[in-house]
């Protein structure tokens, strides 16, 4: 960071005369530019004043050429003593009230040993600015005051622009209060010291009723228009201290909160520069939003304002350009090219870096400049809100509750006793459905395709490895009730049985169905015998039907009861084989099937029939894989055809498989497959189930956000995102290229096919809390104060969390493992020629190169951006690649 010229002036000078402890320099520059040196050296011992003073201005001149000598007090130690001349105070930020102050102060940065520091608290005060009027300040306070009640905040709007009240008649407050806070200022201005104020907190406020609002809104005005209120204004000053130490301001902010408790205040502000918009910014103001129409006359008034706030480091600033007539392309390039300029302005007084990564302690926050536009109906409105027009002022309430927020979280964490031991009990298990002993009751969750799932006529559950085929399947097998509780009753008599999968042990896998496939080849079998055959067999094992009493059934019966339950043997593979070959066996399995049907449905019962590991057993694209799957859905087509209706079958596939399997009829699926994926909210979900079984977290988030844990399924993606803003807060980093991090984690973890994968949200939790407690004990390290895991952190959980997709997909695609080896250290974006390089040299068994890239467009490694005319590898993938990651994320 470059230090202002000042402060190396005041450096230069204090080491060439500052030897001893009692010498001392005081560099102050006056607001025209004038420099006042006062040095107390005994580097003067024998030197007279004229000497002293050329001594001084040969510095100077080699330092600062520009600058004009003002007053030049150059003392001894002996001098100084005698005229009784002391060192300066040092600098306290709380003396700073008026524009006068602020101004000498910003000219002056080599007095600032730290940059003054405003103690946020409890009501967050938001200020609305502007530098001329007419700019729609005070419209826009009452549209967002009023959305801010609507969603549940206690808000307080105070009238201080008390040269031109018109908070309470913009908003048509019914029942006027007697007096405002012009009289309740003046009262305390001029009250004798031990007599209590006449005009409580209690007589200056009314509140504005909103129909369903969750919250309140307390409008406090400036007070009633008379030739009492107009010589009370011109009586008072802002800076005036009452009750000993305190400001008119701090003690009205103490009142208001004692008695309402509320979240927010807003403040309408005078226009310009004079002492109650100083009030407004400088004494009262966490955040700034600040009005101004986009010409060259409202810019520089605001470039002279932000000269002026440059040392307030805390004051979040934020920019509203209104009313802006023409917000077509060309209007908004004016809005642009000024908004373009104050970044600039804003840079260059705050030295904000925007390009650090990890900035947990946020100071000052920059965020994209709004627009209003010029609406009619506003300029018509006899007050206000205009209920049609809310949407426009919806992006600053979202700022205002964003940083609300933040500071409600501080108030939660900081000091908090038992963080280290809350990040401690964190646990991030993967949903195992598998797993008897995992408790799915709170870890499962119901994606929004989950009724779909439920639906008669879904039988083919699409989607990539690792998005939760197996969980589903596997739920409905080791978790019956807790599947039944999900469906809400639907399911209540049904029978779930594995018709192939790794809930039986006892199956055919890879090596039996090569073997299977051979057989039915030389025999002139179907694929869709077998599978018949095999449903039977597994219906036989659950004890679903009982054989009748016909000579028609005893050779099937003689077969089927003879084989081993516990583990397949050859015996089972060759009975199968048996009965999907030798002429009239097939039909006889296919009456059976018939009867299974109709007891069934004589029980009022549903059969569902899973299917899972299909990719597992059939891996290999070519002969076997299509003739079997083919044989599969063919057997549902048969048994749709011959209206067997309580028997449902559902079948768990790779998205890519099903992708390349062709077949007639295969319309005949249209319409009653899904498509596994992720939303984002159902992601969030995920993430804050787990937390929650933290019994500290979940303390942590009543606190906070209540109605999150009440219902995760029902609540909204913003009560979920806000709930998980206590483990990863808000934003990644400060400045107006800030993310929001559950953003970034759900695109950082989904793939260039739209697939995220819950696996690996569970891997970047896990390898995130590792890496905190890593800082546990490290005082030079200090914890963020909005969350418990800071960026930092949970980069390098993306780190191990893109490391074990990656070994996942090269176990998936074992053909490409080469092909993923040669990615290390390339750029993750790639142009045709790269990439076509690349698969030259690694990928021969793929012949054709469009093929090969619309390929691995499809498993979700690379999309195609048209606009750079590469191809951009996921962001999910390029740390497990190794991959060179600028420009990738």
């Amino acid at each position: 960071m470059q230090e202002n010229w000042q402060v190396l002036l005041k450096q230069e000078i204090t080491n060439q005369y500052v030897q001893k402890s009692q010498e001392w320099v005081d560099v102050n520059i006056s607001t025209s530019g004038l420099l006042n040196l006062t040095i107390v050296s005994n580097a003067f011992i024998s030197l007279s004043i004229p000497q002293r003073k050329e001594q001084i201005s040969n510095l100077l001149k080699s330092q600062v050429p520009h600058l004009s000598p003002g007053f030049l007090s150059l003392y001894t130690l002996e001098e100084a003593e005698s005229l009784n001349i002391s060192p300066p105070q040092i600098f306290d930020p709380a003396s700073i009230h008026t524009w006068q102050d602020l101004a000498i102060q910003a000219a002056n940065p080599q007095n600032q040993p730290t940059a003054p520091q405003r103690e946020l608290s409890l009501p967050r005060t938001v200020t609305f600015y502007s530098f001329k009027g007419g700019v729609g300040r005070t419209t826009a306070l009452t549209h967002v005051a009023w959305i801010l009640a609507m969603r549940g905040r206690k808000v307080v709007a105070v009238d201080l622009d008390l040269e031109a009240p018109g908070l309470s008649t913009a908003f048509n407050l019914q029942e006027q209060p007697k007096n405002g806070i012009v009289d309740y200022f003046y009262e305390r201005s001029y009250l004798p010291e031990g007599i209590k104020p006449s005009i409580s907190i209690t007589e200056i406020f009314g509140e504005v009723r909103i129909p369903n609002a969750k919250g309140r809104l307390f409008v406090v005005p400036a007070g009633c228009l008379s030739l009492d209120y107009i010589s009370k204004v011109d009586d008072l000053h802002a800076n005036t201290v009452i009750d000993g130490d305190q400001n008119l301001w701090t003690v009205f902010k103490r009142e208001i909160y004692e008695q309402l408790k509320p979240d927010i205040l807003l403040i309408d502000s005078r226009t310009g520069i004079n002492q109650w918009g100083a009030l407004s910014l400088i004494q009262a103001a966490d955040e700034a939003i600040i009005f101004l129409f986009p010409n060259e006359q409202n810019k520089q008034g605001i470039e002279v304002l932000l000269q002026s706030l440059q040392s307030f480091k805390n004051l979040q600033i934020k920019f509203v350009f209104s009313p802006v007539p023409d917000v077509t392309k060309i209007g908004l390039s004016k809005v642009k090219k000024v908004w373009k300029s104050l970044i600039e302005r804003i840079k260059t007084v705050t030295n904000e870096n925007n390009d650090e990564e990890d900035l947990d302690n946020s100071q000052l926050k920059i965020e994209e400049a709004l627009v209003v536009p010029y609406l009619s109906p506003i300029a018509l409105a006899e007050n206000y809100p205009v209920p049609a027009l809310l949407d426009y002022y919806n992006k600053i309430a979202n700022l205002i509750d964003e940083e609300t927020d933040e500071l409600q979280r501080k108030n939660i964490l900081t000091n908090l006793e038992k963080r280290w031991p809350i990040i401690e009990s964190l646990q991030f298990p993967e949903v195992n459905a598998a797993d008897t002993k995992q408790n799915l009751n709170l870890l499962f969750q119901r994606t929004t395709d989950f009724d779909k799932f439920l639906d008669d006529t879904t039988c083919l559950i699409r989607g990539r490895k690792g998005t939760g085929k197996t969980a589903l399947y596997s739920l409905f097998l080791k978790h019956k009730s807790v599947a039944q509780r999900l469906a809400h009753g639907r399911l209540d008599n049904t029978v779930f049985l594995s018709a192939h999968g790794s809930f039986k042990e006892s199956r055919p896998v890879r090596d039996e169905f090569q073997t299977i496939h051979q057989s039915l080849q030389q025999n002139n079998g179907s694929w869709e015998a077998f599978w018949r055959a095999y449903l039977l067999l597994r219906c036989h094992q659950e004890d679903l039907f009982k054989f009748p009493r016909s000579d028609k059934f005893s050779e099937i019966k003689e077969i089927i009861s003879k084989l081993p339950k516990e583990r397949w043997q050859y015996e089972c593979t060759q009975a199968l084989l048996q009965l999907s070959t030798q002429s009239h066996l097939p039909l006889i399995v296919k009456d059976i099937i018939d009867i299974i049907n109709e007891e069934a449905k004589k029980k009022s019962q549903k059969l569902w029939f899973l299917y899972d590991d299909l990719d597992e057993d059939f891996r290999k694209v070519g002969e076997v894989r299509q003739q079997a799957l083919t044989g599969l859905f063919q057997l549902i087509q048969s048994c749709d055809a011959n209206r067997l209706t309580a028997i449902r079958f559902k079948i768990f596939l790779r998205e890519d498989i099903w992708h390349r399997l062709i077949f007639d009829n295969r319309s005949h699926f249209n319409g009653r497959d899904i498509l596994l994926q992720w939303t984002r909210v159902d992601f969030l979900r995920l993430a804050l189930r787990q937390v929650v079984q933290s019994e500290g977290f979940k303390n942590l988030v009543d606190r906070f956000s209540p109605i999150a844990v009440e219902s995760i399924d029902q609540a909204s993606e913003e009560v979920i995102d806000k709930a998980l803003e206590l483990l990863w807060g808000s934003r990644r980093r400060t400045g107006d290229k800030a993310k929001y991090v559950s953003r970034w984690v759900y695109e950082r973890l989904t793939d260039s096919s739209d697939t995220t994968f819950p696996r690996s949200l569970s891997i970047l939790l896990e390898g995130a809390k590792e890496q905190e407690l890593s800082y546990k004990g490290k005082s030079s390290i200090q914890p963020p104060t909005d969350r418990l895991l800071r960026s930092k952190s949970l980069e390098i959980g993306l780190k191990k969390a893109s490391e074990k997709r990656c070994d996942e997909i090269k176990e998936e695609y074992p053909d490409l493992a080469q092909f993923f080896d040669s990615l290390k250290q390339k750029s993750a974006f790639l142009d045709k020629d790269e990439l076509r390089n690349i698969w030259q040299e690694s990928a021969h068994d793929i012949a054709d190169f469009e093929e090969f890239a619309s390929f691995l467009q499809e498993i979700g490694i690379i999309e195609w951006r048209e606009k750079q005319k590469r191809y951009k590898v996921a962001d999910i993938y390029v740390y497990g690649f190794e991959m060179i990651r600028q420009g990738a994320v």
